[in-house]
């Protein structure tokens, strides 16, 4: 992460992906915004992967309100924090429910028959894929943040297949 000239904020794009992916996998529980009718609906979830292009995996029930508002408007915001480390880390992100059955069981993770009794071959159990655009981050741990104690995050795009800084 580097000050331009400009005195401005520049991320180093892989430096900072790196750090969110890190992040992601550190803290397997955020809060998954979907929208339904033009209102956002935020809830807490456990991501049940976090591939190393930054895709999210989430698990939920097909009937789920989350579902069924992803089937309607696949924009979504998933946020993870970090307390210890002042930090975190939020993906703008298109989603889809993936209802591949070898998908399920290789996402799957022990703990989740509590939720799905069918388990991850069950009709009770469906992926969200996130495929994230855009990638903020604050963590004051890593020193990502503009010094002294500047709140904005840094922040990149996906653009033409590369993670590009955002200003």
């Amino acid at each position: 992460m580097i000050i331009g000239d400009d005195g401005k904020w520049k991320p180093m794009s892989g430096e900072l992906f790196d750090a969110a992916l890190t992040l992601l996998r550190a803290n397997p529980y955020g809060f998954l915004t979907t929208v339904n009718d033009g209102q956002p609906h935020s809830r807490l979830v456990q991501h049940v992967g976090v591939d190393a292009d930054g895709t999210v995996w989430i698990g939920t029930s097909p009937a789920s309100r989350k579902a069924a508002e992803i089937s309607r408007h696949r924009m979504v915001t998933y946020a993870v924090e970090d307390r210890a480390a002042f930090a975190y880390v939020c993906l703008q992100a298109d989603a889809e429910l993936v209802r591949d059955k070898d998908e399920r069981v290789a996402r799957w993770q022990d703990g989740l028959e509590a939720f799905f009794p069918d388990g991850p071959a069950g009709n009770d159990f469906v992926l969200i894929r996130l495929r994230p655009h855009r990638v903020e981050l604050m963590d004051f741990v890593r020193k990502v943040h503009p010094d002294p104690y500047g709140l904005v995050p840094a922040a990149v795009e996906q653009r033409e297949g590369s993670w590009v800084p955002s200003y």
